[in-house]
This record gives structure tokens, sequence and C-alpha cells, in this order.
């Protein structure tokens, strides 16, 4: 075989393994694309103590068993080229791509895949997404390219939430370590991703170079480089700039970008809802009809129409329209109606007090909601909410709070807060056993309800495809009267992108960064 033909076949090869509309960019050479987080990272795959800047870190690292297919969701291979049910989905058979290797040149096996799945189910490690594997019982290396997964009950959506922030890790490297910190790991990095650790610096920026040896073939980057940009107005200028090639944006900000030549948008909406998490473990949110009174007093079509300049849907529930069959159509958004809300109050027994604020039994409706600051659109809409529940006689003090803090006070369990902005990005499944049981690791809120915890379970385990959404919906309309959280719209990422960025594909930030081998920028 001559070498011309050789190159050909190659680049066929890597074609194959890219999904229709995704084809590998133009030859490397001095391609690097810059991009932001908003804060430090702590490269922990199975923790994720930073949350959003190490996730999309890590989706440029490491590799997960599956991934999504860019403009409809649907699961393709990653790491795993194959699954097969077995008894209804109590078992999962996952045939394992060969010849991969880890940064380091170790190869990558099931070993690997069975250590962490056992470290996520371990207590000890802490892992954030524990809770998504309710009811794993074993995994089984079967030979070095397949792994058998054994739940106590079917469990027909794992090869779609494989693919949403489960990165596997190096067993070679792990073994024995506290995997709860381990800080040499959180030093230097390996991965299998098509992106490897090179240079850190805290509070600056972070540099990953291409992998010469990623299973699909080299990157058509030579280097991402990450800012660390904490206020969303600076990531703004420098969109305008051409210092950063790519960044999520707020509405507010599309007056002024739109004006660009260099710039272009990509809008999609995301499984996720916007919402004012409340801390059900605290006064005065233990009452339902608090909760209640607070959403119907809080004007949501007028946030979405001059908050977000009408880019997003208005929430109805707990779950978006991006979930397709399983969103529950007979949800109506709660209108806002201040008699409602005032009514609800005072049959939760709250009666005028000091300064008009109202009072229960001596206790004021008074509580602090917590934002994250240098984002206009949430401290607007923290803003907006303390004006309105104010004129229902709830005293609300906002603590504009840096995203470190707001990570660090929010995301345990329960959450050290009175109420907070909040919002998750899933996978597209609608198992939200995480979010809404009652020992969810991402229940951060306390919200507990034994019959969602049995819809959850029943739902989560039913193979059947006309069941399933009846079960999800049933769900939906129990947290919908409950309201443990007050949803206000659905997301929507708007993504502005230099136009010498090409390939990048149509999806939401973090699950394009699963792509990025793909992507080039044009010089």
């Amino acid at each position: 075989m001559n070498r011309r033909t050789a190159i050909i076949l190659v680049a066929a090869l890597l074609a194959a393994t890219l999904p229709a509309g995704l084809q590998a960019g133009p030859a490397a050479g001095g391609n690097v694309l810059r991009l932001s987080i908003n804060g430090d990272v702590t490269i922990n795959p199975l923790t994720f103590p930073q949350q959003l800047p190490t996730t999309q870190v890590i989706k440029t690292m490491f590799n997960t068993l599956t991934k999504y297919n860019p403009g409809d969701l649907k699961v393709v291979p990653d790491l795993a080229t194959l699954w097969t049910p077995a008894e209804n989905g109590r078992i999962w058979i996952f045939k394992l791509r060969r010849n991969v290797r880890w940064h380091d040149g170790r190869p990558f096996t099931a070993a690997d895949v069975k250590f962490t799945f056992d470290a996520i189910m371990d207590p000890r490690t802490r892992a954030l997404y524990r809770t998504t594997f309710t009811g794993l019982q074993s995994v089984a290396v079967v030979d070095d390219y397949t792994v058998r997964f054994e739940f106590d009950r079917p469990y027909p959506s794992l090869p779609i939430v494989v693919g949403f922030n489960i990165p596997i890790v190096p067993r070679h490297l792990l073994e024995g370590k506290n995997l709860a910190e381990m800080p040499e790991f959180i030093r230097n990095p390996v991965g299998t991703g098509p992106f490897k650790w090179k240079e850190y610096v805290e509070g600056s920026h972070l540099t990953l170079e291409a992998n010469p040896d990623y299973y699909a073939g080299r990157p058509a980057l030579d280097a991402l480089v990450i800012k660390i940009i904490p206020e969303i107005n600076t990531v703004v200028a420098q969109l305008r700039t051409g210092e950063l090639d790519l960044g999520v944006v707020e509405p507010v900000h599309l007056d002024s970008l739109r004006g660009q030549a260099h710039l272009r948008f990509q809008t999609v909406e995301l499984p996720s809802a916007f919402y004012i998490a409340l801390n059900g473990s605290r006064f005065p949110f233990t009452d339902r009809r608090v909760r209640q009174a607070l959403m119907y007093g809080l004007n949501r079509p007028q946030i979405v129409e001059r908050i977000l300049k009408g880019t997003a849907n208005l929430a109805s529930g707990p779950y978006a329209k991006a979930f397709g069959r399983f969103y529950n159509p007979d949800l109506k958004p709660y209108p806002y109606d201040v008699n409602r809300a005032k009514a609800l109050l005072a049959e939760a027994g709250f009666r005028p007090g000091a300064g008009g604020v109202l009072e229960r039994e001596g206790r004021p409706l008074a509580f602090e909601l917590m934002v994250d600051k240098g984002n206009p659109t949430r401290e607007q809409i923290a803003l907006v909410a303390q004006q309105q529940w104010r004129q229902l006689g709830a005293e609300v003090r906002l603590a504009v709070v840096e995203w470190s803090v707001y990570i660090r006070r929010g995301n345990q369990r329960p959450g050290d807060y009175d109420a907070r902005t909040s919002w998750r990005i899933t996978s597209p499944d609608p198992d939200k056993t995480p979010e809404y049981t009652s020992g969810g690791t991402v229940n951060h809120y306390m919200y507990a309800n034994p019959e969602v915890d049995r819809l959850m379970a029943e739902a989560r385990a039913t193979f059947d495809p006309t069941q399933r959404p009846k079960l999800y919906h049933r769900l939906q309309q129990i947290i919908y009267e409950d309201v443990p959280v007050i949803w206000i719209f659905y997301n929507s990422e708007i993504l502005a992108i230099n136009r010498r960025v090409q390939n990048f594909p149509n999806l939401g930030l973090r699950d394009a960064l699963t792509w990025m081998n793909v992507v080039s920028v044009a010089r």
C-alpha cells in the first residue's frame, strides 16, 4: 500500500466515526480556539467540586461510554461501540472501543469502566452522580473489551445517562487513592479525550493541547485556551474584540453584539429549567402554601418578556419541552395572581407584622435569596423577585456572591441557603432521581414526597415506551402542585461564535465540547 492510499484510507475511517453533518476539520497547524469558563477548576472527574467550569474542561479531556448526536441528541458511540439489553434492561452488555489509550500511553480496557462505576457507587467517593445509578448491583468485566452492568430492576435509560457527565477514569492511576480528593491526579489529570492537560494558571487560564493518539484521529485544533472570566460583561467585551472565539451570552447582550460582523449566533433549547430553589428544610418553605404563594406572586411572564427579551419559553412545570414526549403538555403555567398569593399566606397563618412584613407565631416571613455575581440576567431576576415578594409582605435579602461561594453554599445537601437562583442541565432522559427524590445527590433544596420517590423508581424501571411517559406525566403533576422550586423559564443557550470557527456542532456548549476534535479555526 503506497503512502497516498494509506492517507486516503485513514481519512475515510475517521469520517466514518463521525455523525452525519460533522466531518473532521482541516489539517492542524496553528489552530487555537479560545473560550471562557466562569471560575477555577478542580479536575476530579467523579465529584466535580466546581461543577460548571470543571465539567466544561472535563468534556474535552475525558470520554464517556456514549454521547449525543448533534441536532437530534440521539445516543451515539464514544468509548462504547455497542450496547445490548437483557431482561428488559435489568442487564446491559457494553462492547468497548479497541485501541484507545490514556494520555500517558496506557491502554484503556473494561477494567477502567468497572473501576469508574465501582468508585461512583462507593459512598466514600461522594460522587456527584451516585443516585443516577441507584439499584446498580454489579459491574463485571467479561473480557478486556466487554463489560456487564446488572441492576436490581430494569434501567432502560442507561445508554442515555452514561453519556452525560460520567467520564471514565484511569484505574492504573487512581486505584487505592482517596477518590474524593485525589490531589496528585488533580495536578496532572489524565484522560482518553481529544485534548490533554498542559498548563493551568489559577485565576487566569488553562491550556489543553491536542492528543495526537486520539482514537478518532488527531484533533483539527492544536490547542484550547480556556480563560477564567467570572464576569460575563468581560466575556462579551472579548467576543467583540476577537480575544475570545466563542462564549455563552445573555439576551441582554444580543443588541450590542449583533452588529459585529465577525460573530454569528447559535441558540439551542436545553433539557433544563431555570428556577429559584427554596430550601425545604428551612422556615418558611416547609409549608407548601408558602411555596405556592411565592409562585403566584412572581410575574414570570414579565421576566421572560423584559429580562429574557422573549428568547425563552415560560416554564409550566419542572420538565422542559426538550424532553419531548416525556414533557407533560397538560400543565399550564401558574398565573401571576397577587390576591391568590396573599390568600395562601393568610391560610398558612401569616398576619401583618412590623414594617409591613408578615409574621407567623412571632417569626417574620423573611429569607435570603442568593445569586451568583456577574450575570446580569440572574441578578435582575433576583432583584425582581425581591421587589415583587416584598409586595406580598416578605422581606427578601439579596446575597450576591462569587461563583465559588455560590457553588460551595448551594450544591451540598442540604444547601447552605434559604433560596437561590439555580438551574440544572441534564441528559435528554427524563429520570430525575438525583433532583427530585428524597436522597437525590443534587436535591440540595431537600424536596421530599414519598409518592414522587415511588413513581420515579417505577418510571425509571419501565421499559414499555407507551407506559413510561404516562408515569413521568403523573410525576410532573405532583411536583407541579408541591412547588419545591419556582421554575421560571426553560433554558435556551445563546452561543456567540466567531465566524472563523468551523464545524461547531449544533448542541449546547456542554455537549458540543465532546465533539471538539472536529472543530477548527480558519487562519
